[in-house]
């Protein structure tokens, strides 16, 4: 028995480009929402880091600000400095006395650590120094905790249960009380707006 051989069809020219473009259209498509899920993706880890990062900050201020004791210092001129203080001409830099200065080495120095931290170019700084009375030449550790922050702002809640903007207040009765009984801390970040924190000094709980 013979086959016709005229009765076999292929794919015409017309049917291949139609089926080419149809090709085409789905890949772009599904090129696209790959696109979009690893942008998504790549977002959420971005941001999800940068919460990390904030709530590391957030508690390290904490454990500093809950270990703060009633201890001044003298500065590189022999002047008496607070036990915490506020320096409104640095940027809202916040000074003060922490215990629990961890000494592994048992080295010859106190477990007492005087810290600040203050803003230098959208970027947080902590500094701390190796001694608490300062020489001339005694310079401060600085390491930068946060990144992106536009703005840091403390209030105080006095012995009178009364929040205020400086520390240490003014007057002979305010010097009787050297550390709050708690901080609020506020900052603005560039990316995540603000963030607010309200810290019980351990001295007052």
């Amino acid at each position: 028995m013979k086959i016709n051989q005229n009765n076999q069809q292929g794919f015409t020219l017309l049917e291949l480009l139609v089926a080419l473009s149809i090709f085409s259209m789905i890949s772009v498509m599904a090129y696209g929402g790959l696109q979009t899920v690893i942008t998504t993706k790549n977002t959420t880890q971005e941001a999800s880091a940068r919460i990390a990062e904030v709530q590391m900050l957030v508690m390290r201020i904490s454990n500093d600000l809950r270990q703060a004791i009633a201890r001044k210092v003298r500065d590189e001129h022999g002047d008496y400095i607070p036990a915490m203080q506020l320096e409104s001409s640095n940027q809202g830099a916040l000074e003060w006395s922490r215990a629990g200065y961890r000494n592994p080495a048992n080295l010859k120095r106190s477990n007492i650590q005087r810290v600040a931290y203050k803003i230098e170019e959208n970027k947080l700084i902590r500094l701390s120094w190796p001694v608490l009375d300062r020489a001339q030449d005694t310079e401060a550790f600085d390491s930068e905790v946060l990144s992106n922050i536009a703005s840091i702002e403390w209030r105080f809640l006095n012995n009178q249960n009364v929040w205020v903007s400086q520390w240490p207040q003014e007057g002979d009765k305010a010097k009787q009380y050297p550390l709050p009984r708690a901080i609020e801390l506020n900052m603005e970040l560039e990316d995540f707006g603000k963030v607010r924190r309200l810290i019980l000094l351990a001295s007052n709980t």
